[in-house]
């Protein structure tokens, strides 16, 4: 890494004229590094289509997915051995088939990779229902999920305070917001969770207490009559402890959530100041005193 460093600034920043060598090979290695990056880009964009096949489908042969992606048959089992080495998906004899275990124990985080596709559009309306109750100033929690997530992107170039336990939160907060402007971000401390991009444990939880915040936006795995539930009990006790130092509490679900059962209870509903979604579902919802409905359900893009 430090030998790739020294060449990304001598071949790519550096405008010495005393290294004619440098001036030279430049243009050659920019080229280099750049169809690098683009070449990982397109990795990464195969395989996660590759996995919402499976979720679809169950199974993927070499085959299959020469004819879904034009690739090779070398391309192919590259793509899937490292998704088995990642722990995504199970070999089997000619392809791959989808990790019932990852996606059954709910003992188990589901990668946030897998999620971020799935119901993207009401996420993204269900964040920006949620910024409207923010106002300039004002100290935020927010946990590891993917609608904070994208909540996190509306508040990145805003005078606010955030305090999360998100890894991806923070660097993309990091990443938009202007270079002396913007969202100040406060990380806690605690334990990497496998694959989650989460701190959690004693550490995340013993950090959250020295904060109070104004206001704090929750993710939850499920909904049902008698409050919100969660699939682990690591991220329930983060978020119980963002609860009780905050002023008010909201829960952001999407409609999928409603009548999913999880294991850990998260609260219940007189423990919430409201829990915003996408749409309102006549099967197992809050009160209606509770329920926010997303004005913008229907976002663009």
């Amino acid at each position: 890494m430090i030998i790739f460093q020294y060449f990304i600034y001598h071949f790519i920043i550096t405008k010495r004229e005393d290294l004619p060598y440098i001036q030279s090979v430049r243009p050659i290695f920019v080229r280099y590094v750049w169809e690098f990056i683009f070449t990982n880009m397109k990795t990464n964009h195969r395989n996660q289509r590759i996995l919402q096949i499976l979720d679809q489908t169950g199974e993927l042969s070499v085959d299959e997915a020469c004819a879904h992606f034009g690739i090779s048959p070398a391309t192919a089992r590259r793509a899937f051995t490292q998704l088995v080495e990642e722990g995504r998906a199970q070999k089997t004899w000619g392809g791959i088939q989808k990790d019932e275990e990852t996606f059954k124990n709910p003992g188990l985080f589901t990668p946030t990779s897998w999620r971020f596709d799935t119901h993207r559009l009401e996420k993204i309306a269900i964040a920006n229902e949620a910024n409207e109750r923010i106002s300039d100033g004002m100290i935020v929690f927010m946990d590891g999920g993917t609608t904070t997530y994208h909540l996190g992107v509306l508040l990145a170039r805003r005078p606010v305070r955030i305090v999360t336990n998100s890894l991806l939160i923070a660097s993309e907060i990091d990443r938009l917001r202007p270079d002396s402007n913007g969202a100040e971000v406060f990380m806690t401390g605690g334990y990497l969770y496998p694959r989650s991009a989460q701190l959690v444990g004693p550490e995340a939880v013993a950090s959250i207490h020295r904060f109070r915040a104004t206001i704090a936006f929750l993710s939850v795995g499920g909904i049902l009559e008698d409050g919100a539930y969660n699939n682990n009990d690591l991220v329930v006790e983060i978020e119980r402890s963002m609860m009780v130092n905050a002023d008010q509490t909201y829960l952001l679900a999407d409609s999928s959530k409603f009548g999913q059962r999880e294991m850990v209870r998260e609260c219940t509903w007189d423990e919430c100041d409201g829990v915003i979604t996408n749409k309102a579902n006549l099967g197992t919802q809050p009160p209606d005193n509770k329920l926010i409905i997303a004005r913008n359900n229907t976002p663009a893009g």
